[in-house]
């Protein structure tokens, strides 16, 4: 009997016309046909090449209709926008700057507007920086100082729109994807009366004469302007003009400027001259950041949803957090105050680790306790702190097959080193991301196809920069346990002065103050194995100790005390490294690790197999 139904199971074109000739090849009509020979074979590959297509089409569709599926980024942003998220602008990087005008003809106060135009300069080239603000500043001469002057990289522009309610599909998208939503200043004008709308994130609170909009995403990257309805914020009346100003911006290509000069006469703006200091950086340019891609707003949506407009879990907090600042936050780890020292119950601690730097700015942080204040029951609940940087020191021994390769052992070091580097920056760097060693130990293997083996040794960092001549006290916590070694005196023991073989922690070189006053160059921290810490100094591979009692350390959980410790001179930063117990290294709460190339050794060495 003949098979009455067509089975297409596939999106593979060859396995569909298989499929639709063996259909064929069940019919009476066709029975003993040759299908390969013959014309209809053409009829079949239309045939199978339409349903392919069809069939592609039909699962990209799909694909689309769901946010964890959805490659488009206007498929994301509208499954974004059911859950009330607003994707992450691209963000200006601010710097701060002070100088002083000395002027002539000029009355208090000195008048710095915004938009004020200055130009600065990094390894991407040369950018614009304009004040957000209008800015008073006050004096009793013609000389006024600007301190800590606020300035954002970009350029504004203004949007507007009349409002027609004889068009009903009217929107009011902003023109340029490249804004920053954090500058957006709207303005409605009613028969010359203006009107200064805030943005509103919830109905909470709304009445019918609310001056409120809404900002939402739309189509190729751009935003859009919503107003209220007449019930939940007001309604602008018809033909009223709409003012959007805002500033575009070059997201995070202006990162790290540190020299600006001004571009604009401030003594034509306040009618009279002015001649301007050398400008100073208090801060160099940061916080910048490029529009939130299609895998972060993936993943924050669903989770700035579930927060429900309140802070009260600690996946609230980061949801929060990384949706309104995702683009200048790259990570966030939330905890309780109870786990402070000293404890602080009640409060959250919320440690925040910036995108492209180590250490947030003050104006970021400002920004985002404010923000936070309306979600959280409690008033001043949040502690906003900076992530406690652990470093990994590698000592890698590299063997390579010299006959398997045509690359010099220099090369085959810059290639493991390169590895190293983007091992670091795609496996740690973070929160709670711990090192396995093996995986570690596996990239350097696949570094190259000619390495045979490595022999890799691994420490555990801490940094102090110390005040110079002032003593100074630390605690530092490894979080890791250590090993006691051998305990056997070591030659040259000095009797009633314990130096021993084996230090689980050591140092690298300072000029140590001792309690007389003396600098002591080319000294050491070291522990005794007892768990007391110790500086000493070596000339001429004799050891003295300088100081047999600086601090203590706890080889169990990894925490180091040192008291009153005094210097005159280091070299950018003074590492202690410690033996950690295993290779593998863990962190938790506020703690990242990282791997600095300036704390990687490696060795290659050429091997005939």
């Amino acid at each position: 009997m003949a098979n009455n139904s067509v089975a297409l199971t596939s999106l593979d074109f060859d396995t569909l016309k298989t499929q639709f000739t063996q259909y064929l090849t069940n019919q009476p009509a066709f029975k003993d046909y040759n299908f390969t020979g013959s014309n209809i074979n053409v009829l079949l590959d239309i045939l199978s090449y339409n349903s392919y297509l069809n069939a592609f089409y039909l699962n990209m569709v799909a694909s689309e209709m769901f946010l964890d599926s959805a490659q488009k980024l206007d498929s994301v942003v509208s499954h974004a926008k059911e859950l009330n998220y607003v994707p992450q602008s691209a963000k200006s990087p601010a710097a701060n700057i002070s100088f002083t005008v000395t002027t002539t003809g000029i009355k208090s106060p000195l008048t710095i507007p915004k938009g004020t135009t200055f130009n600065g300069q990094n390894s991407n080239g040369q950018f614009q920086f304009v004040t957000a603000l209008n800015r008073n500043f006050t004096s009793a001469n013609n000389v006024f100082t600007i301190d800590n002057l606020q300035i954002y990289e970009g350029s504004y522009f203004t949007d507007a729109f009349v409002v027609d309610y004889t068009q009903e599909t009217q929107r009011f998208i902003l023109s340029n994807p490249n804004i920053d939503t954090d500058s957006l200043i709207i303005t409605v004008i009613e028969s010359g009366v203006n009107s200064n709308f805030t943005q509103a994130s919830t109905l909470f609170g709304l009445q019918s004469n609310s001056d409120v909009y809404f900002l939402q995403a739309a189509q190729n990257g751009q935003y859009e302007i919503v107003f209220g309805d007449g019930l939940l914020g007001r309604v602008p009346n018809n033909l009223a003009t709409v003012v959007a100003n805002y500033r575009v911006t070059l997201g995070d290509k202006g990162q790290g400027v540190s020299s600006f000069l001004i571009t604009q006469d401030l003594g034509a703006i306040n009618g009279g001259a002015a001649t301007l200091s050398t400008i100073t950086t208090v801060a160099n340019s940061a916080g910048g950041s490029l529009p939130e891609t299609i895998d972060s707003i993936r993943k924050n949506a669903p989770r700035t949803f579930g927060s429900q407009q309140r802070a009260v879990s600690s996946d609230d907090y980061s949801s929060l957090i990384l949706g309104k600042f995702g683009g200048q936050i790259s990570d966030v780890s939330v905890y309780g105050g109870e786990l402070l020292n000293p404890k602080q119950y009640g409060r959250v601690a919320i440690c925040l680790k910036p995108a492209g730097a180590t250490v947030a700015p003050d104006y970021i942080k400002a920004e985002i306790t404010n923000y936070l204040s309306p979600y959280i029951s409690l008033p001043a609940r949040a502690i906003i702190t900076d992530p406690d940087y652990t470093y990994i020191g590698v000592t890698s021994t590299v063997q390579y097959n010299v006959t398997g390769t045509t690359k010099v052992a220099d090369e085959i070091k810059g290639i493991v080193l390169s590895d190293i580097a983007n091992y670091s920056t795609e496996n740690l760097e973070l929160f709670n991301a711990d090192f396995r060693y093996s995986r570690f130990a596996a990239t350097i293997d696949n570094s190259d196809p000619s390495i045979t083996s490595n022999d890799t040794e691994i420490r555990i960092i801490k940094r102090i920069s110390p005040l110079l001549n002032y003593p100074t006290s630390y605690v530092l916590d490894y979080n890791n346990p250590t090993e006691v070694e051998s305990r056997i005196t070591a030659e040259g023991y000095v009797a009633g002065k314990p130096f021993y073989d084996e230090p689980q922690i050591t140092s690298s070189a300072f000029t140590y103050i001792d309690s007389n006053g003396v600098a002591w160059p080319q000294s050491f921290i070291r522990d005794d194995n007892f768990g007391t810490l110790v500086v000493y100094t070596s000339i001429n591979n004799v050891f003295t100790i300088l100081n047999p009692n600086l601090g203590t350390v706890d080889y169990t959980t990894g925490v180091l005390t040192i008291s009153n410790f005094q210097t005159s001179y280091y070299d950018q930063y003074i590492s202690i490294y410690m033996e950690p117990a295993t290779k593998d290294i863990l962190v938790n709460r506020d703690k990242i690790l990282l791997i600095d190339l300036a704390d990687v050794t490696v060795s290659v060495i050429p091997t005939q197999k």
